[in-house]
C-alpha cells in the first residue's frame, strides 16, 4: 500500500511538472508573436512624411507637447508664423487632441480650420479623415 502512495505521489509530481512545463512553453509563444505582430504591425509616424522643424523649434515642440494645451497654445501663438502646411497643420491637430480633453469645442473649431485649409489630398488628409470621427 505504501508503494502505492509513492507511485501516485511521484506520478502526480511529475503530470504536475509536465503541465507547468506546457504552460510556460504557451505563454511564452504568445509572447513572442505578440511581441512580432506589434513590430509589424506598428503604423508608420505620419509626422515623418512632413518637412522637417528647424531643431529649435523641435525642441521647443516637444517642451510644449509635454506641457499640456496651455503651453501648447502659447507655443503656437509664437511660433505659428514660422510653420506652413502640412507641418502647421500636424501640429494644430495635435493641440487640438490635446484640447479636446478640457475644451472640446475649442477642439472642433481648431479641426476646422485645419480641415477648411488643407484640401482632400493634403499630406494631412489621412490624418484629417481619422481624427473626423472625435471632432465631427
Amino acid at each position: 500500500m505504501k508503494a502505492l502512495i509513492t507511485i501516485l505521489i511521484v506520478g502526480g509530481a511529475i503530470w504536475g511538472l509536465a503541465q507547468l512545463v506546457h504552460f510556460y512553453q504557451k505563454s511564452t509563444a504568445n509572447s513572442i508573436d505578440h511581441q512580432r505582430t506589434a513590430t509589424t504591425a506598428a503604423p508608420a509616424n505620419p509626422d515623418d512624411e512632413l518637412p522637417p522643424l528647424p531643431p529649435a523649434l523641435e525642441a521647443s515642440l516637444k517642451q510644449a507637447l509635454a506641457g499640456g494645451a496651455g503651453t501648447m497654445k502659447d507655443w503656437l501663438e509664437t511660433n505659428g508664423s514660422f510653420l506652413r502646411d502640412p507641418r502647421k497643420a500636424a501640429i494644430q491637430l495635435d493641440y487640438a487632441q490635446i484640447l479636446a480633453r478640457s475644451d472640446p469645442a475649442g477642439a472642433r473649431r481648431l479641426y476646422q480650420e485645419v480641415k477648411a485649409r488643407n484640401p482632400s489630398g493634403a499630406a494631412v488628409s489621412g490624418r484629417l479623415q481619422k481624427l473626423s470621427r472625435l471632432f465631427e
